[in-house]
């Protein structure tokens, strides 16, 4: 009985350290997802632009954690700011969910989201002409959006914009402790 006292209290810290420390990993992959350019009825221009990414967040703890949302921070036009719509890959499609309800990340386990931001374009002449065969597409084929191809080769074709739309963007994550707000990760966005 004494052998097993003193085991415990010598292994009792180790197990009570390693439920308190780890962390979550976020990484950004790219995705074959297309980017998706939205234009407004009224003045026949692209309004924003929603740009596809790959979120992968590792829980390295040895407990469940749970978070409530993801938070894209833009910044350019911070006051005009959509956020992030958020989908998970279901049997080869995506599937949107709520970015506002309880997620949870079981202990030692990833989740895998697909997101889409929702970067605004500037309305004026010289940005607008660089969108002028889409525009001319969009309005042939009578459609209010239109899928141009992947991330990669929007950057190919737009480096200047798509860097001035997306330099310094970051994520956060806003966890929870019990039913209180806890601990926020914020990351720049690798794209």
């Amino acid at each position: 009985m004494n052998f097993n006292f003193k085991y415990l209290l010598y292994i009792m810290p180790f197990v009570l350290t390693n439920c308190k420390t780890g962390n979550i990993n976020v990484n950004f992959y790219d995705t074959e997802y297309s980017v998706i350019l939205r234009k407004s009825e009224r003045e026949k221009k692209i309004t924003y632009i929603r740009l596809p990414k790959k979120l992968r967040l590792e829980n390295g703890f040895l407990t469940n954690r749970m978070f409530k949302r993801i938070v894209y921070s833009y910044k350019i036009n911070k006051d005009k700011c959509l956020g992030l719509v958020l989908y998970q890959k279901k049997n080869d499609s995506l599937s949107r969910i709520s970015n506002n309800k309880k997620k949870a990340i079981s202990a030692k386990e990833s989740l895998e989201y697909i997101y889409y931001t929702r970067h605004f374009i500037d309305s004026t002449k010289s940005i607008q002409q660089q969108f002028k065969p889409y525009i001319e597409k969009m309005l042939a084929e009578n459609k209010d959006t239109l899928h141009i191809g992947t991330v990669d080769e929007f950057k190919q074709q737009h480096k200047e914009l798509f860097e001035k739309l997306t330099k310094n963007d970051s994520i956060s994550i806003q966890f929870l402790d019990g039913k209180k707000l806890g601990e926020r990760i914020t990351v720049p966005v690798a794209w």
